[in-house]
């Protein structure tokens, strides 16, 4: 199963650098481990391979999704971390600081199996509503533009906008209107 989340890594200048991503829980050397698998070329992977460490964000503000899919917002509140930890999102449920504990190659997408070094419990997660959900896969849609057919884009784009009609509030409808932008903006090239 992927967990669609927000990874925090830090280059080695200590910048912090945010994005959406899948991950995956996996078994590893007799212990849960989260499996973070970014495509090559990625400042995520460029940071893992230098540091080592990261944070997993899960978070329900379907705005930093979108934010950063469509460079509309990319720098979000950060709260303080302790000296081997990376960063969380000021506004993030909850999280995990992650360490580097291997690295299989790929030619496109590699896997980094991480440590979990702990896991925090910020507020309740409620769940995604049918909204936030249309606004997650339309996120992850939109950065798959030029790779899938434009037909599909365009059904699933139809699709998706019913949940955002029927059960989204203003934070979703705005988020949905930056990729909206993104998806326009492709398809009037």
């Amino acid at each position: 199963m992927i967990h669609e989340v927000i990874v925090t890594t830090i280059n080695e200048n200590e910048r912090v650098h945010i994005a959406p991503m899948g991950i995956k829980f996996v078994d590893h050397a007799d212990k849960k481990c989260v499996q973070i698998s970014p495509f090559k070329p990625s400042q995520t992977l460029d940071n893992l391979l230098k540091t080592e460490k990261a944070t997993v964000n899960f978070i329900d503000d379907v705005k930093v999704f979108a934010g950063i899919v469509t460079g509309r917002e990319k720098d979000w509140d950060l709260s303080p971390c302790s000296k081997n930890e990376v960063a969380h999102l000021s506004n993030t449920n909850s999280y995990m600081n992650l360490k580097v504990s291997s690295f299989i190659e790929d030619e496109l997408r590699p896997k980094i199996i991480c440590n979990i070094l702990n896991t925090e419990n910020l507020r309740p997660f409620m769940g995604f509503n049918r909204a936030q959900f249309s606004v997650i896969e339309l996120a992850v849609l939109s950065t798959r533009l030029g790779m899938i057919d434009d037909e599909k884009v365009k059904k699933e784009y139809d699709y998706l906008k019913i949940g955002i009609d029927k059960t989204g509030g203003e934070r979703e409808k705005l988020a949905w209107s930056w990729i909206e932008e993104k998806i326009e903006g492709y398809f009037k090239k």
